[in-house]
């Protein structure tokens, strides 16, 4: 009968335990919705496309914050359902650790510092990285519908040193 009874009294305080680990302040709702088809992705062979930013001096970076080597990339959605009007992008990468809306440097041998990558839309406001952004790219059905984007070294400290300056993102479209 004593077994009975500590047995009862540990699943009753073990229950009690438990139910105070669930306290809630709060709730967050989630929607969405899962789409029969997508538009296709167009970037070039295996899915992957390289941004050449080219070789670019130290000294075209005279303060923190300054851009060198602008260069234009397009991605290319078509055949879109007709219910797909609009889409937005999402890159993730690595965060740079001086500003988190940049993509870091690959950590190699020999690499640049104080410098990382800003993604930028086709206005050249900075998409930030790892988040959906505002930027809404219009679609059309029936036609290849380009999507521009930039990118460009932005320097984060005020002595950049000279080095491999590469890095990889990947990104997924979210549909409106």
């Amino acid at each position: 009968m004593k077994k009975n009874v500590l047995s009862v009294a540990f699943a009753t305080v073990t229950a009690l335990s438990a139910s105070s680990v669930f306290a809630a302040d709060g709730t967050v709702n989630f929607s969405g919705e899962i789409i029969d088809q997508a538009c296709t992705v167009d970037i070039g062979t295996n899915n992957t496309l390289t941004v050449n930013l080219g070789k670019v001096a130290k000294s075209s970076f005279a303060a923190v914050g300054d851009d060198a080597s602008v260069t234009k990339f397009s991605m290319k959605l078509k055949a879109c359902p007709e219910s797909i009007t609009a889409a937005k992008v999402k890159f993730d990468g690595p965060n740079d650790l001086t500003d988190s809306s940049l993509l870091a440097l690959t950590t190699e041998t020999g690499v640049a510092t104080g410098v990382a990558i800003a993604l930028m839309t086709a206005d050249k406001t900075d998409l930030g990285l790892n988040s959906v952004n505002a930027y809404s790219y219009a679609l059309k059905p029936t036609v290849e519908n380009t999507l521009d984007f930039y990118a460009a070294y932005r320097s984060t400290a005020a002595a950049v040193v000279a080095g491999k300056a590469n890095s990889t993102a990947t990104f997924s479209i979210n549909y409106n």
